[in-house]
């Protein structure tokens, strides 16, 4: 009798141990990029298109979102023809934030007062590569390379 018990007591311990094991296993940190890394210049790779993310806060309210916008020069687009008043803040413009490995992104529509929120999953963010893709898209992946320098001589904002 005591050597039955003894047998479920060594499988009980068995099956603890390789839950144990399976938990920690499938249990990852969460990841938090730094926003100091995301700002600045970017181009997508294989293509003309350009996303700055800047530091300049979209609003008083200090909410956390900042300005960023995108343009693509195979479309004949420079950035500075964003900065055109019948441009500012129009439809290549958007606001920002960074919440650990979301990306937060609300596009601005020149015409009407439409805002467009999405929301982005970061993958790969360093000061040189950038990749991410759409929340509920994670088979289609877009990567960016750091560009260093301005393309304009001075990014002003009002």
């Amino acid at each position: 009798m005591n050597f039955r018990f003894k047998i479920l007591d060594f499988r009980f311990l068995i099956v603890a141990l390789i839950g144990i094991a399976f938990s920690a296993c499938g249990r990852q940190e969460p990841i938090e990029y730094s926003l100091s890394d995301m700002q600045g210049l970017w181009k997508e790779d294989g293509t003309e298109h350009f996303m700055r993310f800047t530091t300049d806060a979209a609003d008083s309210l200090k909410t956390g979102y900042l300005w960023g916008y995108e343009w693509d020069e195979g479309d004949g687009t420079e950035e500075g023809d964003l900065f055109e008043p019948d441009m500012k803040y129009g439809n290549s413009w958007f606001i920002y934030s960074l919440e650990g490995q979301k990306w937060y992104q609300t596009n601005t529509m020149s015409i009407g007062s439409g805002l467009i929120p999405e929301t982005y999953v970061i993958t790969i963010l360093n000061s040189s590569t950038f990749e991410y893709y759409k929340e509920g898209y994670k088979n289609e992946k877009q990567t960016y390379t750091k560009v260093e320098g301005q393309k304009l001589d001075e990014v002003k904002f009002p």
